[in-house]
């Protein structure tokens, strides 16, 4: 089955979830009951397990911290198969939290885990990135994409990738229509 894990603002209902959910039939997790601000990451990632855990072949989505929910899944459970991730929010071990804005240092805190550097996933790993995103610098997600020999795509996109949202259903599949 194949699972959509919304960002940080977003929720499971958004443009992309909604798109992604119409044209796939991706399931979407809602991974938070409290504003964005209150979330508990071990929580998130709870719900998200609780989700996909009775499924072997799990494809996670993944956009902005829904990149890093879903790469933190795939390091703890060997169900997770690919991993697509959308300008993933995933901290590199030398980047200093202090300088991210935006967030609660707790939850950045929490979302610094050198683990996703240090140990290869068995997920099979494609990246999507935007080289207009305004929100996450590119050079953190090509850290992860080196330190996992993932494949990764650029598109001249922001954040949201506004310019390609509805392409995403089209470049998703060809992905996951891919062989190892």
């Amino acid at each position: 089955m194949i699972y959509y894990i919304h960002g940080y603002l977003s929720d499971p209902e958004s443009t992309k979830g909604i798109l992604l959910k119409d044209k796939l039939n991706v399931k979407p997790i809602k991974y938070r009951d409290c504003k964005p601000e209150n979330l508990d990451i071990a929580e998130c990632l709870n719900r998200i397990y609780t989700e996909i855990k009775n499924d072997r072949k799990v494809v996670l989505i993944g956009s902005s911290m829904g990149g890093f929910l879903a790469t933190k899944t795939a390091l703890m459970h060997t169900n997770v198969k690919k991993l697509i991730l959308l300008n993933p929010a995933i901290i590199p071990p030398k980047v200093d939290i202090d300088t991210i804005q935006g967030m609660p240092k707790r939850i950045l805190i929490d979302m610094k885990d050198n683990l996703l550097f240090e140990c290869k996933l068995e997920a099979e790993i494609f990246i999507l990135l935007g080289t207009e995103d305004d929100v996450i610098p590119c050079y953190l997600s090509i850290e992860f994409a080196k330190a996992q020999e993932a494949n990764v795509k650029f598109y001249h996109d922001d954040h949201r990738f506004s310019k390609i949202t509805n392409n995403l259903p089209d470049i998703i599949t060809k992905i996951i229509d891919q062989k190892n």
